[in-house]
């Protein structure tokens, strides 16, 4: 509960500090709104000219692409500006500000700030989401239930990765270009990881699971993910998280604070 708390106040600061400058904030609204409408546009186009992408209808392709932003939405709203900030705080030798307080460092680390805005994003994600459910023929509590379980596990294995690509600032200060790699693997999930070459594929499931993020989980409410692969998909995303927090304290071990 003091975590929660602890959440509660960190976003209460962020929402006040971006409602100090609104116009910016309706801006950005308005330019998530035209670029979710256009990949929709996008995707209504494709379904024009063919009724099946690789098995994809376009029921399963609108839920997909709602997924891909409300993955997205959560990297932006809090992992994205915390671990920007992190990296930053390592770069200046002022983690120490952080380390000193009585809380949980990771938790500090990785979820203090927030861009609030990108609230809209989900929201927005979530609309895309449930405007193709109509169309998926299969959709029931299992179904559900499964969706939210791997939606839960998409957003827990992007924490994962973005926690260990950010822990090798402790080795190497500048790794600007490393993230940079992911945000561009990011955009390759808003279409079907079966869609893709071999080699993509196999490093969107693995060494960077965006493919597994997003659509899996719209593959668990189109009825095509079955107890089996969501147990895996759930034991992986443990393994994940908790090999990632342990790469976290041994690259905490290496840092070297202002005073030292």
């Amino acid at each position: 509960m003091r975590y929660l708390r602890l959440l509660a106040i960190f976003f209460r600061t962020e929402l006040a500090y971006e409602l100090e400058y609104r116009t910016n904030l309706a801006l950005e609204l308005l330019q998530m709104v035209v670029i979710i409408t256009t990949s929709v546009g996008a995707v209504l186009v494709l379904f024009n000219y063919t009724t099946v992408l690789n098995g994809w209808d376009l029921g399963a392709m609108l839920v997909l692409l709602g997924c891909f932003y409300l993955v997205q939405g959560f990297g932006e709203l809090v992992l994205q500006p915390s671990f920007e900030k992190f990296m930053e705080h390592v770069r200046l030798g002022t983690l120490d500000f952080v380390l000193l307080k009585p809380a949980s460092a990771q938790f500090l680390v990785t979820l203090r700030h927030f861009q609030v805005v990108q609230l809209a994003q989900m929201g927005l994600g979530a609309v895309v989401v449930i405007a193709g459910l109509p169309r998926v023929s299969t959709l029931g509590p299992a179904e559900a239930a499964g969706f939210a379980v791997a939606l839960v596990c998409g957003f827990t294995l992007i924490y994962a990765l973005l926690l260990a690509l950010s822990t090798f600032a402790f080795w190497f200060v500048r790794i600007d270009n490393l993230m940079a790699i992911y945000w561009s693997f990011l955009d390759a999930g808003r279409f079907p990881v079966d869609i893709y070459p071999g080699w993509l594929r196999v490093t969107l499931s693995t060494a960077v699971p965006v493919g597994v993020a997003v659509t899996v989980p719209a593959l668990a409410i189109s009825g095509r993910l079955d107890v089996a692969g969501l147990g895996l998909l759930v034991v992986g995303t443990v393994a994940a998280f908790f090999l990632a927090s342990w790469f976290w304290r041994l690259g905490l071990r290496s840092y070297t604070g202002a005073s030292a």
